[in-house]
């Protein structure tokens, strides 16, 4: 007996858009949320995994959208963790998607069975109230647990002879709750958006003097250029362009506006568009005022609060963070599933990162993925679209070989590309991603039947493009489009390149006509 057609594992921001769009194709689906509440990371909470108290996400709103319901007009560019939250309740009572949420639901174990249908055991209950073991049967499961799970703690040499407060990220909420008297002098290992949150944090709040120790610092972007968000600029037209030339315009346009990076003490592993940048308004800021300095990477700590760098310096700290980051595992899967799909350290052996070539479209991964600029939601989402697609048979996955030859593709690919690191494994360009799953789908924006939609799809970002056509479009779309306009600096740059061309066609005629006469 099958219970569900399809079990979503998570209710965070990305189970709850997978839940949604299996309930567009009337699937019958039950998400399985361990916690007693929607939100994952965004549910913010004073202990544990998620955001710190202060958060902002790094990405504009219109970025970090469900492509069938926008945030409110009065949400500010880059949300507080508490409005993502509201906006996730919304959608969850607009789309009536509660009734289909299984809360304090633990996965214990998910396995195939001989016909090819998914065992699911699952502990229900709260805490120390367990009810025991149950056990659901499906035909499809769509994993959304997140790849924000475990957080990375290095072994660092000597740390058990240091004597101040050494703890990773994950339990930093604020200033107020650190532990951290104000005044003191802080390192945070790091560089990520997460770390420089921290620094901000700590100096304007705490009054700390912070060191930030970076084994790979990268390029940091500022989130407004020229009066947009920065990831307005990661358009379609843009992406037209060969790689090489849009880390050109990208890496000169931000050491334009903030300087080159050596002057503020950092110097990136590598070009711009080849790590994951960070996004900070104030970084640079605080490292003028003398308020944060730059360091190399840590070799050793100890004896007391003393800390040792690569370069044979050495300072004395009250507290090191560690900001390094996550690694994802998957505790249900038997240990051959998890050594197939991870091979390695955040490393997926997964056709476009979504779907297993071992079991097809039955197991999918939804949100296992890094966009390089913008949003995960949009990706995720169109994850999820594709793998309804698949399980309605209304679409087909390649064959085995053929989606083996495209991972190690594509995985050959990224590691040509991007700065060696553990971060960028996961790493996709969502304009480009989406549209090459979304034409495997055929939402991917029809040109020819949006023609007057043309220069805004083209020079603009949002993530209704993709509910302009194809299956389950949103009547909605056509104007929350229009509603974005390009960031002025594409006009204005077309302006230019029309200038320049027609002046170069007035040149040539003008020698022609003094050749001919």
């Amino acid at each position: 007996m099958v219970d569900y057609d399809v079990a979503v594992i998570g209710a965070g921001i990305s189970g709850l858009g997978a839940l949604k769009c299996f309930r567009d194709k009337n699937l019958s689906t039950i998400c399985l949320e361990k916690s007693d509440d929607i939100g994952g990371l965004w549910n913010y909470s004073e202990t544990g995994y998620g955001v710190m108290r202060f958060t902002h996400i790094n990405v504009s709103k219109q970025n970090y959208a469900f492509s069938d319901f926008p945030f409110p007009d009065t949400t500010p560019d880059f949300p507080h963790h508490s409005h993502i939250l509201r906006y996730m309740r919304d959608y969850v009572d607009h789309f009536n998607l509660s009734r289909h949420i299984s809360f304090n639901t633990v996965v214990v174990n998910i396995k195939q069975t001989a016909e090819g249908m998914w065992k699911i055991t699952v502990e229900k209950g709260k805490y120390q109230n367990r009810e025991g073991m149950q056990v659901i049967t499906v035909r499809n499961v769509a994993i959304a647990s997140g790849h924000h799970s475990n957080p990375y703690i290095p072994k660092i040499p000597g740390e058990e002879l240091y004597t101040g407060s050494l703890f990773h990220s994950m339990k930093y909420k604020c200033h107020t709750s650190s532990g951290i008297p104000a005044g003191k002098r802080v390192l945070v290992v790091g560089m990520g958006n997460s770390a420089v949150d921290i620094v901000d944090n700590l100096v304007t709040q705490g009054q700390c003097t912070v060191d930030v120790s970076a084994r790979s610092p990268t390029w940091v972007f500022s989130p407004y250029v020229l009066g947009h968000p920065v990831d307005h600029y990661a358009t379609r037209a843009l992406y037209l362009l060969p790689l090489k030339v849009v880390e050109m315009i990208v890496q000169t346009l931000m050491c334009m506006l903030l300087g080159l990076p050596k002057q503020w003490g950092v110097y990136p592993m590598a070009n711009i568009l080849r790590s994951q940048p960070t996004v900070s308004h104030n970084l640079y800021h605080h490292i003028q005022r003398g308020s944060v300095a730059i360091r190399p990477d840590i070799t050793g700590m100890g004896p007391g609060k003393k800390v040792i760098f690569n370069d044979g310096t050495s300072a004395w700290y009250d507290a090191v963070i560690l900001a390094t980051g996550y690694t994802f595992s998957l505790p249900f899967l038997s240990k051959n599933d998890r050594e197939h799909i991870l091979p390695g350290i955040n490393e997926l052996n997964l056709y476009k990162n979504v779907f297993s070539p071992r079991y097809g479209h039955t197991l999918g991964f939804i949100g296992f993925v890094q966009p390089a600029s913008g949003g995960l939601v949009t990706m995720s989402e169109m994850q999820s679209r594709w793998m309804a697609e698949l399980v309605c048979g209304n679409v087909h996955l390649p064959t085995t070989t053929e989606m083996l030859n495209t991972i190690n593709l594509e995985r050959s690919e990224e590691r040509s590309w991007y700065y060696n690191s553990k971060r960028l494994t996961l790493q996709k360009i969502p304009i480009l991603y989406n549209d090459q799953i979304g034409a495997m789908i055929g939402c991917k924006p029809d040109y020819k039947k949006h023609p007057a939609l043309l220069w805004n799809l083209l020079f603009s970002v949002s993530a209704f493009q993709w509910r302009l056509n194809g299956p389950n479009a949103w009547k909605g779309a056509r104007e929350a489009c229009k509603k974005l306009k390009p960031v002025p600096f594409y006009h204005y740059s077309m302006l230019l390149i029309l200038s320049i061309l027609l002046l170069l066609v007035l040149s040539i005629l003008r020698c022609f006509y003094e050749f001919m006469f």
